[in-house]
Protein backbone atom coordinates (compact mmCIF):
# COMPACT_ATOMS: atom_id res chain seq x y z
CA UNK A 1 0.00 0.00 0.00
CA UNK A 2 2.76 2.39 1.51
CA UNK A 3 5.13 1.64 -2.42
CA UNK A 4 1.34 2.48 -4.85
CA UNK A 5 0.77 5.69 -2.54
CA UNK A 6 4.77 6.51 -3.44
CA UNK A 7 4.69 5.55 -7.31
CA UNK A 8 1.37 8.09 -7.11
CA UNK A 9 3.09 10.56 -5.88
CA UNK A 10 6.17 9.94 -8.05
CA UNK A 11 4.20 9.70 -11.02
CA UNK A 12 2.78 13.51 -10.27
CA UNK A 13 6.23 15.41 -9.48
CA UNK A 14 7.54 13.88 -12.82
CA UNK A 15 4.53 15.10 -14.46
CA UNK A 16 4.78 18.35 -12.81
CA UNK A 17 8.42 19.08 -14.08
CA UNK A 18 7.73 17.52 -17.61
CA UNK A 19 4.81 19.44 -18.19
CA UNK A 20 6.75 23.01 -18.60
CA UNK A 21 9.59 21.38 -20.79
CA UNK A 22 6.69 20.03 -23.19
CA UNK A 23 4.99 23.14 -23.21
CA UNK A 24 7.96 25.36 -23.97
CA UNK A 25 9.31 23.04 -26.53
CA UNK A 26 5.92 23.52 -28.79
CA UNK A 27 6.19 27.59 -28.07
CA UNK A 28 4.48 27.83 -25.75
CA UNK A 29 4.41 31.79 -24.22
CA UNK A 30 1.98 32.90 -21.50
CA UNK A 31 -0.01 35.86 -22.49
CA UNK A 32 0.71 38.38 -19.11
CA UNK A 33 4.44 37.73 -19.09
CA UNK A 34 7.32 39.43 -20.01
CA UNK A 35 8.21 40.26 -23.96
CA UNK A 36 10.91 38.45 -25.50
CA UNK A 37 13.16 41.87 -24.51
CA UNK A 38 12.41 41.46 -21.06
CA UNK A 39 11.29 45.00 -20.19
CA UNK A 40 7.98 45.53 -21.11
CA UNK A 41 4.88 43.41 -19.69
CA UNK A 42 1.76 43.15 -21.29
CA UNK A 43 0.02 44.60 -18.24
CA UNK A 44 2.17 47.86 -18.35
CA UNK A 45 0.58 48.13 -22.33
CA UNK A 46 -2.46 47.24 -21.42
CA UNK A 47 -2.46 50.04 -18.82
CA UNK A 48 -2.12 52.94 -21.17
CA UNK A 49 -5.73 51.97 -22.54
CA UNK A 50 -8.37 54.31 -21.98
CA UNK A 51 -12.10 53.15 -21.97
CA UNK A 52 -14.46 55.77 -23.41
CA UNK A 53 -18.11 56.13 -21.59
CA UNK A 54 -19.93 53.35 -23.17
CA UNK A 55 -23.44 54.25 -24.19
CA UNK A 56 -26.76 53.15 -25.60
CA UNK A 57 -28.24 55.10 -28.08
CA UNK A 58 -26.06 58.15 -27.13
CA UNK A 59 -27.60 57.77 -23.61
CA UNK A 60 -25.92 56.93 -20.13
CA UNK A 61 -26.99 53.04 -19.13
CA UNK A 62 -26.67 50.86 -16.64
CA UNK A 63 -25.40 47.69 -18.78
CA UNK A 64 -22.79 50.08 -20.21
CA UNK A 65 -21.28 50.74 -17.01
CA UNK A 66 -21.01 47.74 -16.13
CA UNK A 67 -19.28 46.38 -18.97
CA UNK A 68 -16.93 49.63 -18.80
CA UNK A 69 -16.40 49.06 -15.42
CA UNK A 70 -15.45 45.27 -15.99
CA UNK A 71 -12.85 46.27 -18.32
CA UNK A 72 -11.33 48.86 -16.41
CA UNK A 73 -11.13 45.73 -14.09
CA UNK A 74 -9.57 44.01 -16.19
CA UNK A 75 -7.56 46.40 -18.58
CA UNK A 76 -6.02 48.82 -16.11
CA UNK A 77 -6.91 46.95 -12.47
CA UNK A 78 -4.23 49.61 -10.81
CA UNK A 79 -6.70 52.71 -12.25
CA UNK A 80 -6.40 54.56 -15.14
CA UNK A 81 -3.38 56.74 -16.47
CA UNK A 82 -3.67 60.12 -17.69
CA UNK A 83 -2.36 60.27 -20.67
CA UNK A 84 -3.53 57.25 -22.45
CA UNK A 85 -1.77 55.64 -26.04
CA UNK A 86 -4.41 54.25 -26.69
CA UNK A 87 -8.48 54.38 -26.74
CA UNK A 88 -11.19 51.41 -26.40
CA UNK A 89 -14.55 52.41 -27.93
CA UNK A 90 -17.10 49.96 -27.62
CA UNK A 91 -21.07 49.85 -28.52
CA UNK A 92 -23.13 47.23 -27.86
CA UNK A 93 -26.65 45.86 -28.68
CA UNK A 94 -29.04 43.49 -26.76
CA UNK A 95 -31.29 41.22 -28.06
CA UNK A 96 -34.40 39.72 -26.34
CA UNK A 97 -35.81 36.35 -27.17
CA UNK A 98 -38.53 33.84 -25.57
CA UNK A 99 -38.88 30.34 -26.72
CA UNK A 100 -40.52 27.24 -24.86
CA UNK A 101 -44.40 28.39 -25.20
CA UNK A 102 -46.59 26.49 -23.29
CA UNK A 103 -50.08 25.44 -24.48
CA UNK A 104 -51.22 28.96 -23.53
CA UNK A 105 -49.11 30.92 -25.37
CA UNK A 106 -46.94 31.91 -22.43
CA UNK A 107 -43.17 31.60 -22.17
CA UNK A 108 -41.73 29.72 -20.59
CA UNK A 109 -37.78 30.55 -21.52
CA UNK A 110 -35.76 34.01 -22.35
CA UNK A 111 -32.44 33.97 -24.22
CA UNK A 112 -30.59 37.37 -23.38
CA UNK A 113 -27.63 38.08 -26.05
CA UNK A 114 -24.78 40.76 -25.80
CA UNK A 115 -23.24 41.60 -28.44
CA UNK A 116 -20.48 44.24 -28.02
CA UNK A 117 -18.37 45.78 -31.07
CA UNK A 118 -15.34 47.21 -29.97
CA UNK A 119 -12.79 49.29 -31.82
CA UNK A 120 -9.36 49.66 -29.91
CA UNK A 121 -7.47 53.42 -31.80
CA UNK A 122 -3.98 55.11 -31.30
CA UNK A 123 -5.13 58.30 -29.65
CA UNK A 124 -1.98 60.29 -31.34
CA UNK A 125 -3.10 58.93 -34.65
CA UNK A 126 -6.52 58.35 -34.51
CA UNK A 127 -5.72 55.21 -36.26
CA UNK A 128 -8.20 51.82 -35.51
CA UNK A 129 -5.70 49.14 -34.85
CA UNK A 130 -7.85 46.06 -33.66
CA UNK A 131 -11.80 46.82 -34.61
CA UNK A 132 -13.86 43.27 -33.55
CA UNK A 133 -16.80 41.70 -31.42
CA UNK A 134 -17.60 39.72 -28.45
CA UNK A 135 -20.46 37.97 -27.95
CA UNK A 136 -22.32 36.57 -24.88
CA UNK A 137 -25.74 34.62 -24.51
CA UNK A 138 -27.30 33.67 -21.50
CA UNK A 139 -31.05 31.83 -20.86
CA UNK A 140 -32.92 32.16 -17.75
CA UNK A 141 -36.16 30.84 -16.73
CA UNK A 142 -39.23 33.42 -16.74
CA UNK A 143 -41.43 32.83 -13.42
CA UNK A 144 -45.04 34.58 -13.09
CA UNK A 145 -43.61 37.20 -11.03
CA UNK A 146 -42.59 40.26 -12.76
CA UNK A 147 -40.22 40.93 -10.05
CA UNK A 148 -38.42 37.46 -10.41
CA UNK A 149 -37.91 38.53 -13.78
CA UNK A 150 -36.35 41.51 -13.21
CA UNK A 151 -33.73 40.05 -11.22
CA UNK A 152 -33.33 37.14 -13.30
CA UNK A 153 -32.59 39.28 -15.79
CA UNK A 154 -30.38 42.01 -14.42
CA UNK A 155 -28.47 38.54 -13.16
CA UNK A 156 -27.96 37.67 -16.79
CA UNK A 157 -26.91 40.97 -18.15
CA UNK A 158 -24.24 40.68 -15.12
CA UNK A 159 -23.10 37.67 -16.40
CA UNK A 160 -22.94 38.38 -20.01
CA UNK A 161 -20.93 41.84 -19.28
CA UNK A 162 -18.51 40.02 -17.39
CA UNK A 163 -18.00 37.31 -20.31
CA UNK A 164 -18.49 40.20 -23.04
CA UNK A 165 -15.77 42.19 -21.21
CA UNK A 166 -13.47 39.10 -20.58
CA UNK A 167 -13.24 38.42 -24.25
CA UNK A 168 -12.34 41.68 -25.43
CA UNK A 169 -9.75 42.08 -22.74
CA UNK A 170 -8.16 38.76 -24.46
CA UNK A 171 -8.45 39.56 -27.55
CA UNK A 172 -6.63 43.22 -26.95
CA UNK A 173 -3.97 40.90 -24.79
CA UNK A 174 -3.85 38.63 -27.86
CA UNK A 175 -3.20 41.69 -30.17
CA UNK A 176 -0.93 43.08 -28.24
CA UNK A 177 1.11 40.35 -27.18
CA UNK A 178 1.24 39.31 -30.97
CA UNK A 179 2.27 43.21 -32.18
CA UNK A 180 5.11 43.22 -29.51
CA UNK A 181 6.58 40.42 -29.96
CA UNK A 182 7.38 41.33 -33.39
CA UNK A 183 8.79 44.70 -32.61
Amino acid sequence: MKRIFCLKYFKALMMCLLLPLILGSCGFKPMYGQFSDGKTDLRDVMANIRVADITEEGRPSRIGQVIRNNLLDRLTPFGETASADFMLNVTFLIEEHGYGIRQDESVTLQNLKLVAAFQLEEVATSKVVLDSAARGLVTYDLAQSDYSNMIARNAALKRLSEEVSNQMATRIGAYFSKTTAKK
